[in-house]
């Protein structure tokens, strides 16, 4: 039996071959695991249909504060020892979600407003890179930020700041740049490993349909093997 969705967002784990899908209404992430080899489709939610065997790996408790509760989540990545990590983005953290748990432990967040260095709010688009270095998208008012948190750190750096929102963030293959999605400005920008402007590879050229534009890039930005 299978079961279809109309919306989701959606991450892929090449190694293990395992979906896991943010089912937003519902407030949960589901693991879906391939049952058919196939190419990787980077936007298999729209029409798409799932296995019924999904197991829910982090919420699915209502929306809400608790660490068993997520609201709204807007990225997931899993660190190489298999360990989920979410932007719960209306709590304004990220949650930190170990195999078979129960509840989720806070690994940064809960300092929106406080008008601080470590002010943390909305983040949605999450990373790693090979040194297990996480980078997170937050935004302020009109303001977007990458803040990154070295393995083993509790204090969050700013890394990057643009006068625009980012959904969507991707270290490319060699990890010597850093590709963004500037959401309002309907495009995805390069950037150098230090933080530093290279240049517009997608879109820039207003909101639409045509082929040198996009319109309003706010899903995930996917790693492939080509080069940028």
């Amino acid at each position: 039996m299978q079961q279809e969705y109309d919306t989701c967002y959606m991450i892929h784990d090449a190694e293990t071959r395992d979906e896991f899908a943010i089912k937003d209404p519902e407030r949960q992430i589901v693991k879906w695991v391939i049952v058919v080899e196939k190419e990787f489709d980077p936007t298999p939610c729209a029409g798409t249909t799932w296995e019924s065997n999904g197991k829910t790996v982090a919420g699915g408790n209502g929306p809400g504060s608790a660490l068993n509760q997520l609201n709204s989540s807007y990225g997931i990545v899993v660190d190489s020892n298999n360990v989920l990590f979410v932007s719960d983005y209306l709590n304004h953290r990220v949650i930190k979600w170990e195999q078979g748990a129960s509840h989720g432990i806070l690994h940064i967040g809960e300092l929106c407003g406080t008008n601080t260095n470590e002010e943390f709010c909305y983040p949605s688009a999450i990373t790693f890179n090979k040194e297990g270095t996480l980078f997170v998208t937050v935004q302020s008012d009109s303001i977007g930020s990458v803040m990154s948190l070295k393995k083993g750190a509790t204090l969050v750096e700013t890394f990057i700041t643009v006068n625009t929102s980012i959904y969507g963030i991707v270290w490319d293959q060699n990890e010597e740049y850093l590709y963004l999605g500037h959401h309002r400005e309907h495009r995805v920008v390069k950037y150098t490993k230090d933080g530093k402007f290279v240049s517009v590879v997608a879109g820039g050229n207003g909101a639409g349909p045509a082929l040198n534009q996009l319109d309003y890039r706010d899903k995930n930005i996917q790693k492939s093997h080509v080069p940028l």
